[in-house]
């Protein structure tokens, strides 16, 4: 069942509930480009003309071990995509810039850093330190979609059905 139909036939789902989620979920959009726009700003506003890519991350977890005296991070990226978006040949193409600053992050951070892309009923998912990644300029400028992206090859990819996700997340993230 589709969403909205799911919200118009399920009353359990009180209308305040969805309001509020939703009123929270568009301030959340609007704070994370209010900062973009500050930050470039702020380097407009700078004596040095310095490059700067500014993105963020879907989600950051903190894992406790030997009761909280050592930690483990790991951080999240989530994509929804077309198959004829997110599926380029043998590869998964993801937006470039932001998969530079990610791997660079996870790097500098020493934590592992995992991309989730739903494509229909499957997810494909890796971590980005252990995974070949080429960078290329692809698309149609005529449609606007000439960007930079990474194509990382499905050999280094799960193929995960959607049922089966916590299942392989458990035994990734909990047990591995």
């Amino acid at each position: 069942m589709a969403s909205r139909t799911e919200l118009v036939y399920n009353s359990s789902i009180s209308l305040d509930f969805v309001e509020t989620f939703t009123y929270r979920h568009s301030r959340d959009v609007f704070n994370r480009l209010r900062l973009s726009r500050i930050l470039e700003e702020a380097r407009r506003m700078a004596s040095r003309r310095i490059p700067v890519y500014v993105s963020d991350v879907d989600s950051l977890m903190m894992q406790y071990f030997d009761n909280g005296r050592r930690r483990r991070f790991i951080a999240f990226e989530l994509k929804n995509m077309r198959p004829d978006v997110a599926l380029i040949g043998r590869h998964v193409k993801v937006n470039g810039k932001q998969y530079e600053l990610h791997y660079y992050f996870s790097r500098m951070a020493g934590i592992d850093f995992y991309y989730l892309v739903r494509v229909g009923k499957e997810y494909f998912l890796w971590n980005i330190a252990r995974a070949p990644v080429k960078f290329e300029w692809l698309g149609s400028r005529e449609r606007g979609t000439y960007d930079y992206y990474a194509l990382v090859p499905k050999d280094y990819v799960a193929q995960i059905p959607e049922d089966e996700l916590p299942r392989y997340l458990r035994d990734l993230i909990f047990e591995g």
